[in-house]
């Protein structure tokens, strides 16, 4: 295959639409590496998605298969402007992690919701979580976090939890799981919510993780996704 028909087979994997992390890791499924003669084969799979007619940007460095995006597409009918408000979070969060060139990888739990129409599955570079530590805490916790950016080595380094209107309990609860890990965590929510979210933090059952745990508004994650669709490296 050639490089646009490979990136051409990761779309129509995904509803006709990817990340560039994803293309990047899922190419090589359809095209052998083993016959690349070029020393960047990402510099080309970026010309070639930015440059084919076949392709089209619809994210930040998330693109679409003209001819098939708008017909495969199924956007989510959300139950409640909550869930809506959780994806639309989250979609950003997984482009921002996959415009940032320290991250490896991203991953959702929830896949099946969208973002801009573009289901949060395709936005991430993961569907599973790498074997970074014991099974039962990936399988009973780490694998239902809303966000989480992989570092080169496969370990989780910064961690999102989305708390529209819990008690931000859960979340903390998903972050001890990880205290040993050098990983930053976040709960993210409406600015108004701060306040609960420092009670909560400082109670004792999560004083291993207090210092760790930080605060993020919608606000500000929606400013800093507009500054990343100007080309500013966003770091948390």
């Amino acid at each position: 295959m050639t490089y646009s028909e490979a990136i051409e087979q990761v779309m129509l994997k995904y509803g006709g639409v990817a990340s560039l992390k994803l293309i990047y890791k899922e190419i090589w499924n359809y095209k052998d590496f083993s016959t690349i003669k070029g020393k960047t084969p990402i510099n080309t799979i970026q010309e070639r998605v930015q440059r084919d007619p076949r392709f089209t940007r619809v994210g930040l460095g998330v693109y679409a298969l003209v001819d098939a995006f708008g017909k495969i597409k199924q956007p989510t009918l959300f139950k409640s402007e909550k869930e809506r408000q959780h994806a639309k979070i989250q979609g950003m969060l997984l482009e921002i992690g996959n415009h940032d060139k320290s991250i490896k990888d991203t991953y959702t739990n929830d896949k099946k919701w969208t973002f801009n129409e573009i289901p949060l599955g395709s936005l991430a570079s993961l569907q599973q979580i790498p074997p970074f530590t014991y099974e039962h805490i990936i399988d009973d916790s780490v694998r239902f976090s809303d966000v989480i950016w992989f570092n080169e080595r496969d370990f989780p380094q910064v961690v999102f939890e989305v708390e529209h209107s819990t008690d931000f309990r859960d979340g903390l609860l998903k972050f001890m799981e990880l205290q040993d890990f050098q990983t930053r965590f976040y709960c993210v929510s409406n600015a108004d919510r701060e306040s609960k979210f420092e009670k909560e933090k400082n109670k004792y059952a999560f004083i291993p993780i207090r210092d760790r745990v930080k605060f993020l508004s919608y606000e500000q994650i929606e400013s800093d996704y507009q500054r990343a669709l100007k080309n500013v490296n966003i770091v948390y």
